[in-house]
């Protein structure tokens, strides 16, 4: 059997002698240089995939002063709002000319330290982040602000942040979803919660807060159901309401995960939604149109917050903020009535 050859030690020189062309001609051609035509390039093209010629990235970027390359770091890519906003990242980030490269840091600040670590020794253009649920120090993220390398954070922003922002309206979307809890006659509405140390369960809360004192509705603490957000956690807090003496009308849940688990678990105890219990989850997940009965929630935008993510940083990394760039740029947010809410 052949050997397959050693993709490390494959150099455009090696290349160039297999053609018979230059060592510059090569390297013209694996860039899609126009100077080089179209025959000459897929030639080149061809026999740097069969010799399995592999870039240094790190070298050229080195050459050039830029990478082409953006990083993000998302909590989890199985959440549907960081998947669509990911699908929004990746195709702005090849309309521009830049690739993405995705950290995941499982809702851990350690891992979330790692991957900004592992960026900017990467030597990416600019980095894109969703903080974890409990990140409330940026010093992992110096770094990149020591040496003016663009950074904006999306969704999930740390509280002490003095940079370029893109979030949704979450303050808003919470005061609508409470609002239209008490509005379908709720008046003592549960709300499940992210942790607090994250700016946008801190918002969502406020926004709850809001439309119940708007409406004369005390606050009551004992309502507030803080926790990861996950299918699990939605219905441990589900099963704690349900053995209580007295349940809530309304249940606004800071994600669409947790709401619904939480109409799963009333459906194992018998109890009706929406007869006994409003629910009004948040981002408008393919799981709120699957459940029955179909969740009302949230929409925040996923796949267009990522494409301003990604404009907003090119735009820094050409240097182009002083003109153009709204530094903390907010998206409305709209209220998606369905079953779960109405009789």
């Amino acid at each position: 059997m052949k050997e397959r050859p050693n993709t490390n030690k494959i150099t455009i020189y090696d290349i160039a002698q297999a053609l018979g062309l230059s060592a510059s001609t090569v390297s013209r051609a694996l860039q899609n240089n126009p100077l080089i035509n179209e025959e000459t390039r897929t030639k080149v093209q061809d026999a740097a995939a069969n010799m399995g010629y592999v870039p240094n990235w790190i070298a050229s970027s080195l050459r050039k002063k830029r990478s082409n390359i953006l990083g993000l770091i998302v909590p989890r890519t199985s959440m549907y709002f960081q998947s669509t906003a990911i699908s929004g990242i990746q195709h702005e980030a090849h309309k521009y000319g830049f690739s993405i490269v995705i950290g995941q840091s499982d809702e851990t600040v350690a891992m979330e330290k790692e991957l900004a670590h592992t960026f900017f020794s990467l030597r990416v253009d600019g980095l894109l982040a969703a903080s974890s649920m409990f990140t409330t120090n940026i010093d992992h993220f110096s770094p990149f602000i020591k040496n003016n390398i663009p950074l904006v954070f999306f969704d999930r922003v740390p509280l002490d942040f003095p940079g370029y922002t893109i979030t949704g309206d979450d303050f808003k979307g919470g005061y609508l979803a409470t609002e239209h809890l008490i509005k379908q006659g709720c008046k003592r509405i549960a709300h499940f919660s992210g942790q607090l140390t994250c700016n946008l369960y801190q918002q969502r809360l406020a926004g709850y807060k809001a439309a119940l004192a708007k409406h004369k509705i005390p606050y009551d603490e004992s309502l507030l159901y803080v926790h990861n957000l996950t299918l699990d956690a939605g219905a441990e807090a589900a099963r704690q309401i349900f053995a209580g003496t007295e349940l809530p009308d309304g249940l606004f849940a800071a994600n669409d995960s947790s709401a619904v688990a939480f109409i799963q678990e009333a459906r194992k105890v018998g109890i009706d939604i929406p007869g006994k219990i409003k629910v009004v989850g948040y981002s408008n997940d393919l799981s709120s149109r699957i459940i029955s009965p179909s969740l009302t929630t949230i929409e925040q935008s996923g796949y267009k917050m990522g494409e301003k993510a990604v404009e907003t940083l090119v735009q820094l990394i050409n240097k182009e903020e002083k003109i153009k760039i709204v530094k903390n740029y907010v998206f409305e947010v709209e209220l998606i009535q369905r079953e779960s809410s109405t009789l």
